[in-house]
C-alpha cells in the first residue's frame, strides 16, 4: 500500500502519488476509525473473580457458559442476556419492619437469576439442559431454607423518598444506569448492590461500592 503523507497547514493528502483535500473532521474521523480498529478487546471483569468456575470439572472450563450461553438460550427469561441457567421458582418468607414504609415483595427476576445459585435450592451445574448436583453451601448462601427476613429486603420500589432530584440518582439521560446503585424496573435487588462480574477480592462480597464508611449504604440512605 502506498505511503499516505499529509500536509498539516492545508491537511492535503498525496495517495499513490495523487493529491487531494481531506477535511479536516474527515481526518480526524479517519484516526478514529483506525484506533477503535485496532484497539484490543475489553476484557469481561468476570475472569478471575469468584463467579469465575473455569477451574472446576463441572464448569467444562468455561467461564460464560454456567449462566450465559450464545446458542440455545433460555427465551423466557428476559433480565439478563442469553441465559443458560436453571431458574428457582422458590417463593421466599421475606424481611418485615415497622420502620418501612414501602411494601416488600418476592425477589424480582433479576434478583431470582442471583438467588438460583444463592439459595441452595438450585445445583450450581444445573446449567445448558442438564442437572446438576453441586449445591452452593456455607455463608455463600443467601435465604437458607428460603427465609430472607434477616436479609435486606429486595424486590422493593424504589420511591425516591430521600432523594431530591433526578441528577442525584441519574447522572445523564442517556445512561440510566450511571448511578452507581443500579435499580432494575425501579426495584432495588440483589444486583443493586453486588455486581456479578465483579473481579474484586472475595470478601468483598462483589460489591459495586465499598463498604468503608458504610460509603455503600448512604447511597440512598442520605438521611442516615
Amino acid at each position: 500500500m502506498a505511503a499516505i503523507k499529509t500536509d498539516a497547514s492545508s491537511r492535503r493528502m498525496r495517495v499513490g502519488g495523487l493529491p487531494s483535500i481531506v477535511p479536516g473532521w474527515a481526518l480526524i474521523l479517519m484516526i478514529a476509525c483506525w484506533l477503535i480498529v485496532t484497539a484490543p478487546p475489553v476484557q469481561a471483569q468476570i475472569a478471575g473473580s469468584p463467579h469465575d468456575f473455569s477451574s472446576q470439572g463441572w464448569s467444562g472450563g468455561e467461564i460464560c457458559k454456567p449462566c450465559h450461553t450464545p446458542h440455545h438460550a433460555d427465551t423466557a427469561v428476559a433480565a439478563a442476556p442469553l441465559w443458560n441457567h436453571e431458574v428457582t421458582t422458590a417463593t421466599y418468607t421475606l424481611y418485615s419492619s415497622p420502620t418501612m414504609d414501602v411494601n416488600v415483595e418476592q425477589p424480582g427476576e433479576i434478583s431470582k437469576l442471583c438467588l438460583s445459585c444463592h439459595d441452595g435450592t438450585v445445583a450450581m451445574d444445573s446449567f445448558g439442559g442438564s442437572t446438576g448436583s453441586m449445591f452452593m453451601t456455607g455463608p455463600a448462601v443467601v435465604g437458607e431454607g428460603l427465609d430472607l427476613s434477616d436479609d435486606h429486603p429486595v424486590g422493593i420500589y424504589w420511591n425516591h423518598q430521600t432523594v431530591s432530584g433526578c441528577g442525584t440518582c441519574h447522572y445523564t439521560h442517556g445512561d440510566p444506569y450511571s448511578y452507581r446503585v443500579r435499580f432494575y424496573e425501579r426495584r432495588v435487588e440483589c444486583a443493586s448492590c453486588h455486581d456479578p462480574h465483579n473481579n474484586g477480592a472475595e470478601e468483598s462480597g462483589m460489591l459495586r461500592v465499598s463498604m468503608a464508611g458504610s460509603e455503600l449504604c448512604l447511597e440512598c440512605h442520605t438521611d442516615k
